[in-house]
């Protein structure tokens, strides 16, 4: 009897969203003047802000990505453009059976731009296959302040990151010359998640940067840093919820922090002390949290 061939069962096409967008300043404000999108990923909101500068909210409707799913996002700010990105929700890697889900992002800030970063963490679901890139390319004399974070598991279900795999690259460059770069390419199971010399045991891993002209990053600037990421370490030692994080100025036009926790919301509220600290600095101005973030 002629053997019959194995059948196979097609996979579902995932998701591809695609977002552009591209902002100007004109009249002494900032303005949205590209906006073009294909799929799940929209700018749900360009609100102008009194200072001249455009909060962008950007939202992925389907609140995850499975293997197979792929989101690209460009964000352009044109010369003296000055806005502020966030999100209004996690972002969720979910299970991937086989294939990866793919997120890729490129910010270029022009001549005297400035830019805040500041999304909500990103989830990685146990059996999640994520590939992430996340790029940032700085004219000379622009600015920015942001954060990326990044949760394994759902520790509050009891589910913990252990099986899977996690490659996320985080880069900066200014005028064309590296300045930042990060680069995460381990199974779940990798010792990187629980060496003192990667991620120690935590689940939670944040990293918060300001990039600006030199002058404007001082010592006195990373000292600052320093005694707050002292202050909230000391204050949740002995909790549930360890941190443990660290500052440094690599090179005159860049400071830099990592924060290790168990509790997302305590390396999160770090981080924003850590922005509400370096904006006057950085971008001349205090400002309060996006209103969306108490939504």
């Amino acid at each position: 009897m002629a053997a019959v061939p194995a059948t196979t069962v097609p996979r579902a096409a995932g998701w591809l969203a695609r977002l552009a967008l591209r902002f100007a300043a004109r009249d002494g404000t900032t303005r949205l003047v590209h906006n073009r999108h294909e799929g799940p990923l929209r700018l749900i909101k360009a609100l102008p802000l009194s200072d001249g500068r455009v909060q962008a909210v950007i939202v992925h409707p389907p609140g995850g990505l499975v293997g197979g799913d792929r989101l690209e996002l460009d964000v352009e700010l044109g010369a003296g453009a000055r806005v502020l990105c966030t999100t209004p929700g996690a972002q969720k890697w979910y299970r991937s059976p086989a294939e990866a889900a793919v997120a890729r992002t490129r910010v270029s800030v022009g001549a005297g731009g400035a830019l805040e970063w500041l999304p909500q963490p990103a989830i990685v679901y146990d059996r999640a296959r994520v590939r992430q890139s996340i790029d940032f390319t700085l004219a000379a004399d622009a600015r920015m302040i942001g954060w990326e974070c990044l949760v394994l598991g759902r520790a509050a279900m009891g589910e913990r990151f252990a099986t899977g795999a996690l490659h996320q690259r985080l880069s900066l460059s200014v005028e064309g010359g590296a300045r930042w770069a990060e680069h995460t390419a381990a199974e779940a199971g990798d010792r990187l998640f629980a060496s003192p010399l990667g991620w120690g045991g935590r689940t939670v891993a944040c990293t918060v940067w300001a990039a600006a002209p030199a002058d404007a990053l001082d010592d006195d600037l990373r000292d600052a840093w320093r005694a707050l990421l002292d202050e909230a370490c000391a204050s949740a030692d002995g909790r549930a919820a360890r941190l443990e994080a660290g500052a440094t100025r690599p090179t005159p036009g860049l400071l830099g922090a990592r924060l290790l926790a168990d509790d997302s919301q305590v390396a999160m509220r770090v981080a924003q002390s850590l922005w509400a600290r370096a904006r006057p600095a950085v971008l001349g101005a205090a400002s309060a949290p996006p209103r969306i973030w108490a939504t």
